[in-house]
C-alpha cells in the first residue's frame, strides 16, 4: 500500500469548514441517505480514488461511490485543484461508457477486478452495502430526477399491496352488508374512507422514496445507476481515466 498517498487522501476533506450546506449534506439529501451512511460512502470514494492511482488496472466504482464522484466533479475547484493537483499530483478523468454489450462486459470485468484490488490494498473485504456484487451493481434500473416536495415516490410493491388490501376490505364489507343489511350509501362511504386510510398508512410506512442522484447545482439529480459505469486507469503516469454512463 502507498502509505503516503493514502495518508493524504485520508486527511483530505471535501466539505468546506465555512459552508452552511456542505458537500456531504448535498450528497445525503440528493440520495436520501443518512449522514452516517453518507460519511461511509465518502470514505469509500477516497478508497476508490486511491485504487484509480494504485491498482495498476482499470477500475470501476460502485453506484454509491459513483454518486459521490458525480457530485464532486461539479465542485470543480475542490475536485481539480484540491484533490487532483493538491493531493494526487495528477488528474483523474471521468468518461461515460459508449454503451452496448461489449462495454457492459468490460465494466463487469473491471468492477470484479476492482473488488479484488480493494481487498489486496486495504486488507479487508469491501462493505457490501456500498460495494455490492456485480450482479446487483449492474442490475437494470431507470433512475430519474424527482422533486419530493411535490411528489410521492411509492414503490410498485406498495401500490399492489394497497390494492390488495382495498380489495379485501371491499369483499369484507360486501359480506357485512349481506349480513347486516345496512344502507348502501353509508356502507360504501365507510368502505371508501377505510380504503383511503389503509392506502395512506402504507404510503407513509413504505413509500419513503428517495430523490434522484448526483446533480449539479440543484436538489435531486440525474440518475447514473441504470447503466454501465466505470473508470479506466491502467496507470497514473499521465492521469487516470474514468467513466460512468447510462447506456
Amino acid at each position: 500500500m502507498n502509505e503516503v498517498l493514502w495518508s493524504k487522501l485520508a486527511a483530505y476533506s471535501i466539505d468546506q469548514p465555512d459552508a452552511q450546506f456542505a458537500f456531504s449534506d448535498r450528497v445525503a439529501r440528493e440520495n436520501n441517505w443518512s449522514q452516517e451512511f453518507t460519511a461511509r460512502v465518502i470514505e469509500e470514494y477516497k478508497r476508490f480514488i486511491y485504487l484509480c492511482c494504485e491498482a495498476g488496472h482499470p477500475v470501476t466504482p460502485s453506484d454509491e461511490v459513483d454518486q459521490v464522484w458525480h457530485l464532486h466533479l461539479c465542485y470543480t475547484r475542490s475536485y481539480w485543484h484540491d484533490l487532483c493537483q493538491g493531493v494526487l499530483g495528477k488528474p483523474v478523468h471521468h468518461g461515460p461508457t459508449k454503451g452496448g454489450s461489449d462495454e457492459r462486459a468490460k465494466y463487469h470485468d473491471w468492477y470484479s477486478k476492482t473488488l479484488e484490488s480493494y481487498q489486496k490494498h486495504f486488507g479487508t473485504t469491501p462493505p457490501v452495502d456500498v460495494w455490492p456484487p456485480a450482479k446487483i451493481r449492474f442490475a437494470n434500473r431507470r433512475d430519474c430526477r424527482v422533486d419530493r416536495s411535490r411528489n410521492w415516490v411509492v414503490p410498485h410493491s406498495v401500490v399492489w399491496k394497497s390494492a390488495a388490501a382495498a380489495g379485501i376490505l371491499v369483499g369484507l364489507a360486501g359480506c357485512t352488508h349481506m349480513l347486516a343489511k345496512q344502507n348502501d350509501f353509508e356502507l360504501w362511504l365507510a368502505i371508501i374512507i377505510l380504503s383511503f386510510v389503509v392506502l395512506m398508512v402504507m404510503i407513509i410506512k413504505f413509500g419513503k422514496g428517495g430523490g434522484g442522484s448526483g446533480g449539479c447545482g440543484g436538489a435531486g439529480g440525474t440518475g447514473g445507476a441504470g447503466g454501465d459505469c466505470g473508470s479506466g486507469c491502467s496507470s497514473c503516469g499521465g492521469g487516470c481515466g474514468g467513466g460512468c454512463g447510462g447506456g
